[in-house]
């Protein structure tokens, strides 16, 4: 038995440690190596000896005709052999009849695996009595049938054998409709559900194990994140805004208390990780020779402990401390409260009328002088909700000098500042044609990021550069990988080839523009407005 333990701890630790080690990769290698972790507690290592003697063992890494081959020569060990070599009965079965403690640990593990199920079965069930219907869910083109029910989530995707995509009865009138029947769609299309029902069993089987338990909370993770980086790359930015936004604004249902989705089909849905998946779609991914190395040498040291462990008949003494952090929990009252004061102190953010916008600016003003602060996270979440709101309105006023004063009020010397929030200070400096102060905002940008400046960074980057008239900079920043080659930065190569009389260059670039912006002489480009998530929140003018 402590074989099997010692086996399994090795395996576990080599996988993880690939799995910290493949952050950069995609993170569908990561649940892979996680599954193969998983995998790893069903297999009775510490029987190998008894089940492959002798040469057998080794001969079981050739392949299969070579066992069929060394089985038929090998003579079966006998029970004078066994007691004289000391080697383990060749029947596993009656190992683990022996094995008390398996047995009697095995037996609430079937149980709640077998309750589990039951329990899903009573959620299905509740689902279909609780559908909607809705006539216009038909002119939804999806691979996968779509129904309307309560729940307190956005949606969920159930079956094996007839997959369905449930919707929460809110999420039809919201903007991020598409990017979540997306994410559903490709939990099916991957085969997420049966990988699913795997790790519930594996959580089942193991409930006393918190080596289990980690690794299948990190399977759960690297299965959304897989499932993001395929939605992103459809969907590109959009994904990641309506990501933001249902984080920022999360739906909720009056969801039955009878039935819980549980641990067949819960994905990890604490808030702390959602906003760590909107800020990992930032994040390149592209496998690399060194993932394939680190994968291939995490599975050739795991193989290696299977193999060389399996065959010691010595116990040995191992002690492994798992640690799971406790679920953090949803948005507590006050910050609901505060935050629906924010967006009726905000409604008219989106009208054209400079009264209504000043208005506005006034009423975000009061809200922040007149409200209880909150938690450290909560804290920082409504307040850059709510500076971004007001940049944005303070921006279409032409109230830039107005935005720099605030940045400074809400966030003093000292504070941690939310990286993207330099690039509206620097927009800002820019509209007041003060370029050399907007570069030290992207600069301090580039300290506190490590150089990893993302492309609306670069984008601005290369902007001002070209405002000071250093063109061959700003077409270096253009150039950089990171940096998209869409229409804005044609527009602003077009401005730069044009000052420098770049002929050449010219021509090229008027071929990648619209007839109607090629015609014309080249302007520099605008800035641009700041954006805020909780614009998509508030109604139209």
């Amino acid at each position: 038995m402590m074989d099997y333990l010692i086996t399994n701890l090795a395996i576990s630790v080599s996988l993880l440690l690939a799995v910290l080690l493949l952050k950069s990769a995609p993170a569908r290698v990561s649940f892979y190596l996680l599954m193969l972790a998983l995998c790893s507690w069903f297999m009775p290592w510490q029987l190998m000896p008894g089940l492959f003697p002798g040469k057998m063992q080794l001969e079981s890494f050739i392949g299969v005709d070579t066992i069929r081959v060394q089985t038929a020569l090998l003579p079966l060990p006998t029970a004078e052999t066994a007691l004289q070599s000391g080697a383990a009965e060749p029947d596993w079965l009656m190992h683990l009849s022996w094995d008390w403690l398996a047995t009697a640990a095995l037996i609430p593990g079937v149980l709640l695996f077998l309750y589990r199920v039951w329990n899903y079965r009573s959620m299905l069930r509740q689902l279909q009595q609780d559908a909607i219907d809705e006539p216009h869910l038909s002119s939804l083109s999806q691979p996968y049938p779509v129904k309307v029910t309560r729940l307190n989530t956005a949606a969920i995707a159930t079956g094996i054998f007839k997959p369905t995509i449930w919707l929460n009865p809110q999420l039809l009138s919201r903007p991020e409709l598409r990017s979540v029947l997306l994410h559903e769609n490709t939990h099916l299309q991957q085969g997420d559900l049966r990988w699913l029902w795997l790790i519930c069993l594996t959580e089942s089987l193991f409930w006393w194990n918190p080596v289990c338990a980690l690794l299948a909370r990190k399977a759960r993770q690297m299965q959304e994140l897989s499932c993001d980086e395929r939605c992103f790359a459809l969907l590109q930015q959009q994904y990641q805004f309506d990501l933001a936004s249902l984080l920022l604004k999360p739906l909720s249902g009056p969801a039955p208390q009878s039935w819980s989705v549980g641990p067949m089909l819960a994905m990890v849905n604490s808030p702390d990780f959602n906003m760590q998946r909107v800020k990992m779609l930032n994040k390149e991914k592209v496998m690399k020779i060194q993932h394939l190395l680190t994968m291939m040498t995490a599975v050739s040291i795991s193989t290696f402990a299977a193999a060389h462990i399996s065959q010691q008949q010595t116990p040995a003494a191992a002690t492994v401390e798992a640690t799971a952090s406790a679920a953090r929990p949803e948005f507590s009252l006050n910050y609901k409260i505060q935050k629906e004061s924010l967006l009726k102190a905000a409604a008219r953010a989106k009208s054209k009328d400079a009264a209504e916008l000043k208005q506005v600016v006034a009423n975000i003003d009061a809200w922040r002088h007149n409200r209880m602060p909150l938690g450290a996270r909560e804290e920082q979440m409504l307040k850059l909700n709510a500076f971004t709101l007001l940049a944005h309105v303070q921006h279409k006023l032409g109230q830039y000098q107005e935005i720099i004063t605030a940045f400074e009020s809400w966030y003093p010397d000292g504070t941690a500042v939310p990286y993207f929030l330099r690039n509206i200070t620097a927009n800002s400096y820019l509209k007041l044609n003060n370029p050399d102060l907007a570069l030290k905002e992207l600069t301090i940008l580039q300290r506190e990021t490590n150089n990893n400046l993302k492309p609306g960074s670069l984008y601005m980057l290369a902007l001002l550069h070209t405002q000071k008239a250093d063109y061959a900079q700003a077409l270096k920043t253009l150039a950089q990988p990171g940096m998209a080659q869409n229409t804005g930065t044609d527009l602003l190569k077009y401005y730069i080839y044009s000052q420098q009389n770049d002929l050449v260059q010219l021509e090229q670039i008027k071929t990648r523009l619209p007839k109607e912006i090629a015609g014309k002489p080249a302007l520099l480009p605008d800035a641009g407005f700041p954006g805020s998530p909780l614009l998509a929140q508030l109604p139209a003018a």
